[in-house]
């Protein structure tokens, strides 16, 4: 062939490549004579660069099969040389050092014939970069072996079933559940009467289970978690709850097993429902005996105050057995006086014996007046006391009132003890309260210092003072110079039943009365100040006009 003729089959080489999207080169003896603009952007070198290159060196040394790339392209070569097409795959160097792997066709050479009589192989060589296919199809393997890896050592009964409704592959935990191998479950028409013996229980579940598959054909998405009780190989009963996803063209259902979660659910229902009853019992007793306490302590309550009020009675008894005494013994002397009168008139009447006669009689008269006087005043105080203390009536009164009455109730305590009592009233204190109440808090005060803050101290004295405070409150004090109280006991002295005297006749209740009365009707407060050898003080401060009962 001519240099022209050579010249002129290049040219139409050219043309019907140039627009080719494979890589082309035309190779004569083992060396590229031309190449198209595809293999020049794939290798990233010009036409020149490529011209003229044996194509062994532009791949990476070795082969991924380990051979050396020149001589097993060599071999290639000779196969197209000896008129054997070879379709292969083939890595190549940028010219930036990046490896690329093409596929290669390597078309039977054609024997050319130079204007000089010379005879030469060429062949073309089509390639095309399959890289990235490669390596999509190695990782959609990788994910394929890793989705298998994750599907059989997933802690959980997994199954992978076809929309037709083959039952592809299951994992070990499926087949530890329910028993089954994967030939025992070729589809889900041998699953359904597997798994509910009861043709009702299986009609509603393949009903959920068609729903399910439709919803996830028409929609995508997932299959809703559901629960139904399923059948093993052993013929026991499973409660599982089911749910699946869409892979591909395929869906991967999970079983989850909460047999044993609803047997511990129904033992705990069951137990909190005994709970429940017995809670209700006890706390029906409870209520019981809340009330039986309340009305226990309403019962000890009313006894305190019985028991003062009959404190009160003995006192004032006492108290009147003087006055009435001494007038009865008078009346009895004026009896006497009688008789001997009247032999003195018999006898002869003297003036001497008249005039002392009437100066007895006027003598008499005077003493069993001021007697009687004096048992009436008492008697009508403690009236007073036991109407207002049994009563509760609001009134007007003179807060000094109440003070004399509590003098008097109380003097026979006091002629009994070394203790004396005395009052620092405000003459002038008017209250509308109730005075029954107020009586009952002093009297309950005064004898709870009469009883323990002189055990110790044959001596003593208690003051009671009352005086108006700027703010408008009536501030009353009691106070003592006795033994004091102790630091932890000092929170405790309001509570009921409390009390350092438990079996001397102490009850707990005289200062928890206090505080209730000062606190509840009479409106008011109390705070007590005591150190242990320096005496107590108990301050209450209570409006003038107490508020009302309700």
């Amino acid at each position: 062939m001519s240099l022209q003729k050579h010249d002129e089959e290049l040219l139409s080489f050219r043309e019907m490549v140039e627009h080719a999207n494979d890589g082309m080169l035309l190779v004569e003896d083992e060396i590229i004579i031309e190449c198209n603009p595809a293999a020049c952007r794939l290798y990233g070198l010009s036409r020149d660069e490529l011209v003229g290159l044996h194509p062994g060196t532009l791949s990476p040394e070795y082969q991924k099969n380990g051979r050396k790339s020149i001589e097993y392209s060599r071999e290639l070569m000779a196969d197209a040389m000896a008129g054997r097409a070879r379709h292969f795959l083939w890595q190549h160097l940028r010219s930036d050092g990046t490896v690329f792997t093409a596929e290669i066709s390597l078309n039977p050479a054609k024997t050319v014939r130079l204007s000089e009589g010379k005879e030469v192989k060429r062949y073309v060589s089509v390639f095309r970069d399959v890289t990235r296919s490669i390596e999509a199809e190695r990782a959609l393997e990788e994910s394929e072996q890793r989705f298998r890896r994750l599907f059989e050592l997933a802690p959980v009964a997994l199954a992978l079933l076809s929309l037709d409704g083959r039952i592809v592959d299951h994992n070990r935990w499926h087949r530890n559940l329910f028993g089954y191998t994967l030939d025992e479950l070729p589809d889900l028409d041998h699953w359904w009467p597997l798994a509910y013996p009861d043709p009702e229980d299986r009609d509603r579940a393949k009903t959920m289970w068609e729903a399910g598959i439709r919803r996830i054909r028409e929609k995508g998405g997932e299959l809703r978690p559901t629960e139904l009780w399923v059948a093993t190989k052993s013929g026991e009963r499973r409660n599982l709850i089911f749910g699946g996803a869409m892979i591909g063209s395929e869906i991967v259902v999970s079983f989850y097993d909460v047999t044993e979660e609803r047997r511990v659910q129904a033992e705990l229902e069951r137990l909190n429902a005994e709970l429940e009853d017995r809670v209700r019992e006890r706390t029906r007793e409870l209520a019981d005996a809340l009330s039986t306490l309340e009305l226990t302590h309403e019962e000890l309550i009313r006894s305190e105050k019985l028991a003062g009020l009959g404190a009160l009675v003995a006192g004032v008894a006492h108290e009147l057995n003087t006055p009435i005494g001494n007038a009865l013994m008078v009346a009895s002397t004026m009896r006497d006086m009688g008789p001997r009168f009247n032999e003195f008139l018999a006898e002869g009447l003297k003036r001497s014996e008249l005039d002392r006669f009437l100066q007895d009689l006027q003598e008499s008269s005077e003493i069993m007046e001021r007697n009687l006087l004096r048992a009436a005043e008492m008697i009508k105080s403690f009236k007073q006391v036991a109407v207002d203390q049994s009563s509760h009536q609001r009134r007007p009164f003179m807060l000094t009132e109440i003070a004399n009455e509590l003098q008097l109730t109380l003097s026979p305590l006091f002629k009994r003890s070394t203790v004396s009592l005395t009052l620092d009233v405000d003459p002038e204190i008017r209250m509308n309260s109730y005075p029954g109440p107020l009586s009952q808090v002093l009297m309950n005060l005064v004898n709870n210092a009469l009883v323990h803050a002189f055990e110790d101290s044959p001596e003593g004295e208690i003051r009671f003072s009352a005086h108006m405070g700027t703010d408008g409150y009536v501030k009353l004090v009691v106070v003592d110079n006795g033994c004091g109280i102790e630091p932890e006991v000092l929170p405790q002295i309001f509570d009921p039943f409390f009390t350092t005297k438990l079996g001397k006749g102490g009850s707990g209740l005289g200062l928890h009365i206090v505080y209730s009365l000062v606190t509840g009707i009479l409106g008011g407060s109390i705070r007590v100040i005591s150190e242990p050898g320096q005496g107590t003080s108990v301050n209450i401060s209570l409006p003038v006009t107490a508020p009302d009962e309700a």
